[in-house]
């Protein structure tokens, strides 16, 4: 059982209902980490606007998004996440079960164009060890076409998933 009473679904109102209403628009229950934001009416509102904010990404794009939150979440060990996120990619991204093994196994098989796969391996290894970020990485990003900006927001994404990972764990919410 949870560590903390969080907003029910059905129970939700205000800034907390809206943030929901994401998942619910899109025939999905409201995921866990989610629920537990609810606790917080400035955190829920915060992730419904992020959430808001890279749907609509205009270079980010949801299946380079979706194997950044599985995989920085399999190397956390946050298994809410993976299996979401996994689902995801199987379900809207077509992938097999086959392929995100293989992802999971050695990311550099992300089935990604070569732009989307340096920019996720490069999430990965900053986000795994900070100090292996170099200005060589951000120069390769660049020349890929890669912004500044998209380089900050791909990253800020996948320590949302580490901050996100350690709180479930904290608070219990699988439980």
């Amino acid at each position: 059982m949870p560590l903390l009473k969080t907003v029910k679904p059905e129970e939700a109102t205000g800034v907390t209902k809206e943030a929901y209403s994401i998942f619910e628009n899109m025939g999905a229950p409201v995921a866990l980490p989610m629920q537990m934001m609810s606790i917080s009416p400035f955190f829920v509102e915060a992730q419904g606007n992020g959430l808001k904010y890279y749907i609509s990404h205009p270079s980010l794009k949801f299946p380079l998004l979706a194997h950044i939150r599985m995989l920085v979440a399999y190397n956390e060990g946050y298994e809410y996440c993976i299996a979401l996120n996994e689902g995801m990619l199987k379900m809207l991204g077509g992938l097999s079960q086959e392929d995100v093994d293989a992802v999971k196994a050695d990311p550099s098989k992300a089935k990604l164009d070569d732009k989307d796969k340096a920019m996720l391996l490069y999430v990965l290894k900053v986000t795994q060890d900070p100090a292996m970020s170099s200005a060589e990485d951000i120069a390769a990003l660049k020349d890929m076409g890669w912004s500044e900006q998209d380089i900050f927001e791909a990253v800020q994404h996948g320590l949302g998933m580490i901050t996100a990972g350690m709180a479930f764990k904290i608070f219990k919410m699988s439980e």
